[in-house]
């Protein structure tokens, strides 16, 4: 039966009986609940409802949440699935989806998905989710699936723990939404209508769960996660003798609340977190890096959202350093979470160790963010960040804070977006012009795309904990800081309806940014305009147009060439195309070919990835970057410089895993392989073993070697 319409709620029943996980929804409390069905295509239309249709029931006991689902495609129809790892991307696999808002404020919240393989995701959702989700958060819950395919349909029953979730007992209906994914129909779905061009996250779509006896959360109380490792470390240019490196260290959780977290950590080892995909970097200014340590992950939006992606005033991956020289990171801890149905507050603090030959100081990095809802999915948000140095246990007078305000404004339809912020910085030598501001609004529905915004930064703007790129520039081994502000602004417009079978929409697309002093003078631009064709088997073809005027404030040397550039203007345009084939298919990749200006020469680039897939246990890709410096000057010379890549993943089950990169880059004249073994041995305790090996590009003499065994165990008393 269906009670749903177009009110889009739904009734969790308390469990009178025993379910039984197997994916088989047979047991007779499945059959007297309320179903949620009727769901609604997004992809590649958003006007009719669903082909493959799916319908959704809710039970509940003391201790679980239990979602049931029957997925309907076609008879026969092979499913598609990318892998048999944990975290999937649910865009680009067969899955069932469920969206848990459970504060019910349209503002974060939580996903659980499932592919027709049993394969699990999980993963957090913040700003409304407009920019998708954080799948590195792992939780404890359980699922199983049933498949029949010659009747045309697969199965899930979901177990969840209550003290898994995140929710407020005096808010006692949450909004959810549940959304498929059917590859073989290229068709995504959801229960609640979501306009075509929106990701299936965003929480201003969503329906209204409500519970016949309202569960009270047990408290999980506090969760242990002690690991042991061991590595051998050899490092053969500068002839040192292998090491042996044994550790142990600890990290805990303890619930404060149903939806307060506090979060400690000693002595944390990220050895097994996958290496960065190295680029060939010829641009004047820092390369951002994502955050992978799961550590920092958690309610990671309350720190790592502040500023925007040009001016940052907290990033993670300051803290302990990632890359070549780590930084051992002693002790931490972060208080995060919701206070009320309006508070939320992040508290982190990170103790670093003094490295004689790195950092000969031991440093402690926190951040305060106290964040409140002010309107409808609205937000104002006051922090601090903090750099102190110490002195084994003294105080040094060298330190770096920043603080600042934000408001970030949120229609409640999600079309219309705006956020301003405004922040200061200092340190022991008291320097001015140490602001920064910004403000920006944006406006999009499923054919318009439209943003203007302006970013304005001091030149003592310091931020040893965060991530301002373009403030800092370096000249004969000294860095210099120099004011900008940025105007920016950019839009698409998507033409649907073409009359053609193949073709999902065409797209012009424009971006304008123009850069000024601090008094609003020019200094340089960059404009873009591209046409994109969006191809109806979700692959993209795109054209694109660049005219940039890049300025030099001292001389500067490009990567590769033997001359500095000269001080000044250099007017350049360049023209590209690209190619994405879309992963749907057991072959699937993505080309970009450009040509165009770079200062007084040209610059040729070709980059490409392939990927094959060997359902569902195998995925197996090549990617190669090539760039070209070439009709420079003859004082200049030339240089060529190549990247490439490979990648093999291997799941041999649902808990065993194998993955390994290969890096060969010529500009960084290094060779890296990295190897990593991983079983999952129970829910949340793993086994690593990591391999890796650096060696020279030229003559592929070895550098260094490491091999580490890490073991976690996770204990929930």
């Amino acid at each position: 039966m269906s009670l749903l319409g177009q009110d889009h709620s739904i009734v969790s029943s308390l469990l009178k009986s025993t379910i039984i996980l197997d994916g088989h929804l047979t047991e007779a409390d499945w059959q007297t609940s309320t179903v949620a069905d009727q769901f609604y295509m997004n992809y590649p239309y958003d006007t009719t409802f669903a082909q493959s249709q799916t319908e959704v029931r809710i039970l509940h006991d003391k201790n679980n949440l239990y979602i049931g689902a029957k997925c309907y495609g076609k008879k026969n129809g092979a499913y598609v699935v990318q892998s048999l790892k944990r975290d999937f991307d649910f865009l680009v696999n067969d899955a069932f989806t469920i969206f848990i808002d459970a504060f019910s404020d349209a503002t974060n919240g939580l996903c659980f998905s499932v592919n027709p393989y049993g394969v699990q995701c999980d993963g957090l959702i913040a700003d409304g989710g407009l920019k998708g989700l954080t799948r590195s958060w792992d939780a404890l819950w359980f699922s199983e699936v049933y498949s029949n395919p010659v009747e045309g349909y697969w199965s899930i029953e979901i177990a969840i723990p209550f003290k898994s979730l995140r929710f407020d007992n005096a808010i006692q209906s949450w909004k959810v939404n549940f959304a498929r994914t059917d590859l073989n129909r290229n068709e995504r779905s959801s229960w609640v209508p979501i306009p075509r061009g929106f990701k299936s996250t965003i929480l201003s779509n969503t329906g209204i769960l409500t519970f016949e006896n309202f569960p009270t959360q047990e408290q999980s109380g506090i969760t242990l996660v002690p690991y042991v490792a061991t590595g051998i470390n050899q490092d053969y240019e500068n002839k040192e003798v292998m090491k042996l490196e044994p550790s142990v260290g600890l990290d805990a959780k303890v619930a404060i609340s149903s939806s307060l977290n506090l979060d400690l950590t000693l002595n944390p080892d990220f050895s097994q977190v996958e290496v960065d995909q190295q680029v060939i970097n010829l641009n004047r200014f820092e390369l951002f890096f994502p955050e992978k340590r799961l550590f920092f992950l958690e309610n990671s939006d309350l720190f790592s959202n502040l500023g925007n992606s040009r001016v940052r005033p907290f990033f993670s991956r300051r803290i302990g350093s990632v890359g070549e020289d780590p930084i051992p990171i002693l002790f931490g801890a972060r208080l995060s979470g919701k206070l009320d149905k309006n508070w939320r507050l992040g508290l982190m603090s990170m103790q670093t160790k003094a490295m004689d030959e790195i950092e000969t100081k031991s440093q402690n990095y926190s951040v305060a963010s106290l964040q409140r809802k002010v309107f409808k999915g609205s937000n104002l948000t006051f922090f601090m960040t903090s750099q102190q140095s110490f002195d084994e246990y003294y105080y040094l007078n060298d330190f770096n804070r920043v603080g600042g305000m934000e408001f970030e404004f949120r229609s409640k339809d999600s079309k219309l977006r705006a956020k301003t912020f405004a922040h200061y910085s200092w340190t022991q030598d008291k320097l001015s012009d140490s602001h920064a501001y910004s403000a920006k609004i944006r406006y999009k529905n499923k054919r318009l795309n439209i943003f203007t915004g302006i970013d304005a930064v001091g030149e003592n703007y310091i931020t040893n904990m965060g991530f301002a790129p373009r403030l800092h520039h370096n000249y004969l081994g000294k860095e210099y800081r120099i004011a900008y502000a940025q105007l920016r602004m950019n839009g698409s417009y998507r033409f649907f309806n073409i009359q053609s079978s193949l073709i999902d929409y065409i797209s012009p697309v424009f971006f304008l940014d123009v850069f000024t002093d601090k008094n609003y003078r020019y200094q340089e631009h960059r404009a873009k305009a591209s046409i994109v064709v969006q191809m109806m088997n979700t692959s993209q073809l795109s054209f694109s147009y660049l005219d940039y005027s890049p300025i030099l404030f001292f001389p500067f040397t490009l990567s590769g060439l033997d001359t500095p550039l000269n001080s000044g203007n250099y007017n350049n345009q360049s023209i590209a195309v690209k190619y994405n084939t879309g992963q749907r298919k057991q072959i699937f990749g993505e080309f970009k070919l450009e040509y165009g200006g770079e200062y007084l020469g040209k610059l040729f680039e070709f980059s490409g990835e392939l990927n094959y897939r060997k359902q569902p246990w195998g995925v197996f890709g090549l990617n190669l970057s090539q760039q070209n410096l070439m009709h420079f000057p003859e004082e200049y010379g030339h240089a060529n410089f190549t990247l490439v890549g490979s990648k093999v993943e291997l799941s041999f089950s649902r808990k065993l895993f194998f993955s390994t990169f290969m890096q060969y880059n010529t500009q960084i004249q290094n060779f890296n392989i990295n190897s990593r073994f991983n079983w999952r041995f129970k829910p949340m305790s793993d086994l690593y073993i990591v391999y890796t090996e650096n060696y020279t590009s030229t003559n592929l003499a070895v550098k260094n070697r490491a091999l580490i065994l890490k073991l976690s165990y996770w204990f929930n008393p």
